[in-house]
């Protein structure tokens, strides 16, 4: 059968997991999700000490969609699978308000963009600094700690502790590591693609740019845990979109055989091609049924 965490559910997760899980910023071990990587198993590969395989590509940063320059190599879980999740359409019903800025009047309407990785948030779109800088010294339960990078820095008073925020003209990023994700943006630090280019590969198999989903390893989980998986990603025009593509880069080309790939198709309920290049596989087609009782779920899509 199909595994649903590979669907729209996942997709979904740029969204949902952000408002359960993400609202404090924090990254305290208790907190983390019950599918978290912990790196408690030493079947489970460091991925600190990840081998990189040998691939002579850049990224064109000019051309490459604006969420990338914000994606780091680190993770505040051991042995991390350095997942992100961003989408530039919200579904009909996705509420942000939990997770905007509380203190201003910020709302999904303002917003042209979200990703989450490592617990921290970046909210794209055009920001109104200094509206959003005097409602936060109204607050009572908000304190103007400073500025860095040309980001006016805020901490968050909540029922669950403190978030910290950085807002800027054309982001808000909500995280402890707000300094260092500033730095990749601007170009001061290494970026996720510039520590490991098979990022770049897997950007360019990806035919679309409005939500992706990507990560380390084999998706946790799922009924397609190839061991020699070295990353996945998966693409669509939206969350709910009927047709997604998914691409899988393995360790080696040896190792994405006719079974593997075969093995890979059982993401989609419903198979419209199915292609290995190299170390490569490209999945494109339906998501599987979520389950009936999975939030969104409706007429078996």
């Amino acid at each position: 059968m199909p595994d649903s965490r590979l669907t729209r559910r996942s997709m979904l997760a740029v969204t949902m997991a952000a408002i359960a899980g993400c609202t404090s910023g924090g990254d305290d071990p208790e907190e983390l999700p019950p599918d978290a990587e912990t790196g408690g198993d030493e079947s489970e590969r460091d991925a600190d000490e990840r081998e990189i395989p040998d691939r002579d590509i850049d990224a064109d940063w000019d051309a490459a969609a604006p969420f990338r320059t914000w994606l780091l190599d680190s993770d505040p879980v051991s042995g991390g699978n350095r997942r992100f999740d961003y989408t530039a359409v919200f579904p009909e019903g996705v509420d942000l308000e939990p997770v905007l800025p509380g203190f201003s009047d910020v709302t999904i309407d303002d917003v042209d963009g979200h990703l989450v990785q490592a617990f921290t948030q970046v909210f794209f779109g055009t920001f109104d600094v200094d509206a959003i800088t005097a409602d936060a010294d109204r607050d009572d339960d908000t304190e103007i700690t400073g500025t860095y990078g040309g980001y006016t820095v805020v901490t968050e008073s909540l029922p669950d502790g403190e978030r910290t925020l950085a807002i800027g003209p054309e982001a808000i990023v909500i995280g402890d590591d707000y300094e260092a994700r500033i730095d990749a943006h601007q170009g001061e630090r290494d970026r996720l693609e510039d520590v490991d280019p098979e990022f770049t590969h897997l950007f360019q198999q990806l035919p679309h740019t409005e939500t992706v989903t990507g990560e380390y390893d084999a998706p946790a989980g799922s009924n397609v845990d190839i061991d020699e998986i070295y990353l996945w990603g998966v693409s669509s025009e939206s969350p709910m979109a009927e047709e997604m593509t998914w691409v899988f880069v393995f360790e080696s080309a040896d190792a994405l055989t006719d079974d593997a790939l075969e093995t890979l198709e059982a993401v989609s309920s419903d198979v419209a091609s199915a292609e290995r290049d190299g170390r490569t596989a490209t999945i494109v087609g339906t998501p599987p049924a979520m389950p009936e009782d999975a939030p969104g779920a409706t007429d078996g899509t």
